[in-house]
């Protein structure tokens, strides 16, 4: 009818994005490795994304390149590809440096070479595990030497297992988002900075026995959530909370999971026991204090 008022609809936008690339670019002896550094980039996105508005997206040459044929070699189809192109690079070394190039020691080594030559984020990281006893020996002495060559570049990176990585490779990521976006003008402006860096991972130890019928068996003994400051400053007033995420509940144990102060790299654990009852993952919320202001850091955990 004329006059009559129709109801107002409710339009929703869809959300916007910057996309920031993200080479994971190592030999063949880091699949356990490479797979952390994704789940990594995963747990960022779930946390972050919708708040800063930047989305992170692996590129893995063994899952995302695609065939060219005539165009030159693989390896250069590698760099056009994704190595001159990543906005950051994630290097992983453990035994091996892999096969030489037609101009590097290794096809990781030229990505790495060509992404620093342009000027993009690059963190390099060196397992400092056990090598394999059947390791080849000319693979790790041309790695030793290609560490050697990269120290005069910058600070390399360590790592003793994939948890590890999965902690160091967040707070690269972290600062690099800062960096190449307006993620820390934006923060900056709402907030001072924190010089405290909280961040949580799952630690499990193992311990192997034999059984009644002599079968090698495996049980975890000490599971917990490691709490840890990597920042420069103290943090005071600690508190964490733990979500459960899909089904099942929070295998925290106890009620206490607060710290009055945690000082630059010094941590605390949060004892966990995981069963068959208990949620997958959680939602780790960390607050803390540093001059009487409060912060606030968000992560994604996996207990399996």
């Amino acid at each position: 009818m004329a006059g009559e008022q129709l109801p107002i609809q409710e339009v929703h936008m869809p959300l916007q994005t910057t996309t920031l690339t993200v080479l994971i670019a190592s030999p063949g002896d880091t699949a356990l490795e490479r797979d952390a550094v994704e789940d990594v980039i995963r747990s960022w996105n779930s946390d972050h994304t919708l708040e800063q508005k930047v989305h992170l997206l692996a590129l893995r040459w063994e899952l995302d390149a695609f065939p060219v044929i005539g165009r030159g070699t693989a390896q250069e189809m590698v760099n056009s590809q994704f190595a001159d192109k990543a906005d950051i690079v994630v290097g992983l070394f453990y035994s091996r440096l892999g096969h030489p190039t037609a101009s590097a020691p290794s096809g990781t080594a030229e990505e790495i070479s060509r992404a620093v030559d342009r000027g993009a984020a690059v963190h390099v990281f060196f397992s400092g595990a056990n090598i394999p006893q059947d390791h080849d020996a000319q693979q790790f002495a041309a790695l030793r030497e290609f560490r050697e060559q990269l120290r005069g570049s910058g600070l390399l990176g360590a790592y003793s297992s994939p948890d590890d990585l999965k902690a160091k490779v967040r707070t690269c990521l972290e600062h690099d988002v800062h960096l190449l976006t307006d993620a820390g003008e934006k923060t900056s402006a709402q907030s001072p900075a924190n010089a405290a860096v909280m961040r949580c991972r799952y630690l499990s130890e193992d311990q192997q026995y034999t059984d009644s019928l002599g079968r090698l068996k495996t049980r975890q003994v000490r599971q917990r959530l490691r709490v840890e400051n990597l920042g420069t400053g103290a943090a005071e007033h600690i508190e964490v909370v733990v979500e459960p995420l899909g089904e099942g509940a929070s295998p925290v144990v106890g009620d206490d999971l607060t710290a009055e102060r945690l000082p630059s790299h010094t941590y605390f654990d949060i004892p966990v026991a995981p069963t068959f009852g208990s949620s997958p993952q959680a939602r780790v919320v960390i607050t803390w204090e540093e001059s009487g202001e409060q912060f606030s850091e968000r992560q994604t955990v996996r207990w399996t």
